[in-house]
């Protein structure tokens, strides 16, 4: 027996060591890799010299690091046997580190807390990543391979998940994974510069894979492939058991808030405030619930009688892309922000005023389920996509309310029909077609993207073609974020100073495109009022933009919503709505139904303004349609953070405030989506 086979070497992983020499050409696996790490040093150089990288000279740094990492795997010494001592002892460590090593690539680039985290919780994200790890580790056969794609996906995670917060103000929720062909589409609209978190991670990211390549190879037996794979087999059911039994947040006392889920990952860790955001992401049965309690509470508002003699009005509903008023915010009143065209509108309008979203810098798609269903994100919880999680067949909604009246149902969107699954959402809510980019071609764009005009003249065309009654609901595009394209024509360039002289990224960009959608607006409603047939129009935003956390702080003297409280968080989350009928429609006596004067200064929330919308039209109301109205009165606006009472007055959830009623919009909405 050779002395390489005997004692304790005789159980060693056997490695694949070649004769020594100076050095070895590279095999064409280690060359791709070498020629891709070169490639990416250089593009990393490059970026960090055009200021895509903050502060520059990190960004250079890693691009040094990324070079060096290529060339060492390029030229990887041979194994001498000394070497294979001294590898023998370091790689075991290396890949004992590969856990935290990961837990540090996904928290560096958007935990700036993270070495404050408490032990108990950085101990169970950590092990949380040991496991993960250990899967992949031995589903791959031991193999460094293994190991770099471990670590690669950690970094991709973690750099993802920072431009995530930047863009939109929270992390990624397990529902954004369900998103992901929307993510891409809207991705190219924003403007990608890594931060010293995330410059640090890929530093990190480097280092490691740099000291992998210098590990020697493992050659692997049928016996080792079988012991490998029940390995992965058996840790990843155990993981899942582990998963599907433990309460996340009762067991390791995790609570991430719904207002605050970026501050709740930083604190209790990104892997664990994930996980326990999966566990919640379908609603539990509200207390109390069954189809027979459901059915009891709706009888209480029977069905209204429709009135042959009743006009129907062509009834619009526009949701426009990020349109907010943020001369709202103290300083800003006298600043370019405020939409003049559309308090204009609003003067004459049945009614306006602001409505409460649970949206906040994305999320586009829960205004829409909200607003079509009447349904409110309070009883869902934050993180939760309905339209790309739940199937909407036979849902209640403002498109099969209109059908039940013989109306036509028409959707517009100038964007990607696959965005948040709307080619398939449509169809399950009852609309008879969808009009999306693709039916923009050579349309009018503003920064690359359809103007508000395009859609309205879509509208005005389907209002041509058709006498029949028509529900017609625009999406529009032009004003989402990012706010930095630089494209604005100089005639609709505006500049927005704060109160104490400064600037804010973007801001002067979206307060452009705010003024093209209140021109817009204006431009729009003329046409409709000259319109002969009676039109009834409901416009709204659909949330604030992404930097209206900055521009708090910023009119706030540097403090966070989150820290002045309930009342302070909301204002991020309400947008301006209008309720306008033409004039043929006042003639035929349209809107006559909608009350005059509402509580709390006009403040409702996007659950209701679909009901409301019916009211102004003078339709026979639905049971569902009459609930939402009748709690209105008691909780007149709501959404994922809280809710108000008609004394003006800010409460939480979890408050036993108006909790009958509130317990009974949970059921109605339940057995509506899920019963």
């Amino acid at each position: 027996m050779s002395p390489s086979r005997s004692g304790a070497h005789a159980k060693a992983p056997r490695l694949d060591v070649p004769p020594a020499q100076p050095c070895h050409p590279a095999t064409p696996l280690r060359a791709v890799l070498a020629v891709l790490l070169a490639l990416a040093g250089c593009a990393l150089a490059v970026a960090s010299l055009l200021g895509f990288a903050d502060p520059a000279p990190a960004g250079v740094a890693c691009a040094v690091g990324l070079l060096a990492s290529g060339a060492v795997l390029w030229f990887r010494p041979l194994a001498t046997p000394a070497a294979v001592r001294v590898t023998r002892w370091i790689r075991p460590f290396l890949v004992a580190c590969a856990g935290p090593v990961g837990f540090l690539l996904v928290e560096l680039p958007c935990n700036q807390n993270l070495f404050a985290m408490e032990q108990a919780y950085a101990t169970v994200n950590i092990e949380l990543f040991c496991v993960l790890f250990a899967i992949v580790f031995f589903a791959g056969q031991a193999t460094r391979g293994a190991v770099a794609a471990f670590v690669s996906a950690c970094l991709f995670a973690g750099i993802a998940n920072g431009f995530v917060i930047e863009f939109k103000g929270q992390p990624v929720l397990p529902a954004d994974l369900f998103a992901l062909s929307t993510a891409a589409e809207v991705a190219g609209g924003y403007s990608y510069v890594l931060q010293p978190g995330m410059l640090g991670s890929l530093g990190l990211w480097t280092a490691y894979v740099t000291a992998l390549s210098l590990m020697p190879s493992v050659r692997l037996s049928a016996l080792r492939v079988a012991i490998n794979s029940v390995l992965a087999i058996v840790l990843a059911l155990g993981l899942a058991h582990w998963y599907d039994t433990t309460d996340i947040g009762t067991e390791y006392d995790v609570k991430v808030d719904v207002w605050s889920v970026r501050e709740s990952y930083s604190r209790q860790g990104t892997a664990l405030g994930f996980a326990k955001r999966a566990q919640d992401l379908t609603p539990d049965e509200p207390p109390g619930y069954s189809p027979e309690r459901a059915a009891e509470i709706l009888a209480a508002y029977p069905q209204d009688d429709a009135d042959a003699n009743a006009p129907q009005p062509a009834v619009i509903a526009v949701m426009n892309e990020t349109f907010s008023d943020l001369s709202r915010y103290p300083g800003m009143e006298d600043s370019n922000t405020r939409p003049d065209g559309f308090y204009q509108v609003a003067d004459e309008a049945l009614e306006a005023g602001t409505a409460l979203a649970s949206a906040m810098g994305g999320g586009t798609c829960n205004s829409e389920f909200e607003f079509l269903t009447g349904s409110s994100m309070a009883h869902m919880g934050t993180g939760v996509y309905p339209y790309v999680l739940y199937d909407l067949e036979g849902v209640d909604n403002l498109a099969s309310y209109f059908k039940g009246l013989g109306y036509e149902a028409h959707a517009i969107h100038p964007n990607e029909a696959s965005n948040w699954r709307r080619n398939l959402v449509y169809g399950q809510l009852g609309f008879d077609d969808f009009a999306s980019i693709e039916d923009f071609e050579g349309a009018d764009t503003l920064r690359g993207l359809v103007t508000d005009a395009a859609t309205y003249d879509k509208v005005l065309d389907l209002l041509a073609q058709s006498d029949a009654p028509q529900f017609i609901f625009d999406v529009t595009m032009q004003n989402h974020g990012g706010y930095d394209k630089g494209t604005v024509p100089p005639e609709d360039q505006v500049s927005v100073t704060l109160p104490d002289g400064s600037t804010i990224s973007g801001l002067d960009e979206f307060a452009s495109c705010i003024k093209r959608s209140d021109e817009d607006l204006v431009a729009f409603v003329d046409e409709l009022d000259a319109t002969e047939r009676p039109v009834v129009l409901c416009f709204f935003g659909d949330h604030q933009p992404g930097f209206s956390n900055e521009l708090f702080k910023a009119t706030h003297d540097g403090q966070s919503a989150d820290d002045i409280g309930l009342e302070a968080v909301q204002e991020r989350y309400v947008v301006p709505y209008l309720i306008w009928a033409n004039k043929a429609a006042r003639e035929a006596g349209v809107g006559s139904a909608l009350e005059a004067e509402k509580p709390t200064e006009n403040l409702t929330s996007l659950n209701y303004l679909g009901a409301r919308l019916a009211l102004a039209a003078g339709l026979p109301l639905a049971p569902r349609q009459q609930f939402l109205l009748d709690e209105e009165t008691r909780v007149p606006a709501t959404n994922m953070n809280g809710f108000m009472t008609p004394d003006g007055n800010w409460h939480y959830h979890s408050d036993d405030v108006e909790r009958d009623v509130r317990n009974d919009a949970a059921v109605i909405q339940y057995d509506n989506l899920f019963g």
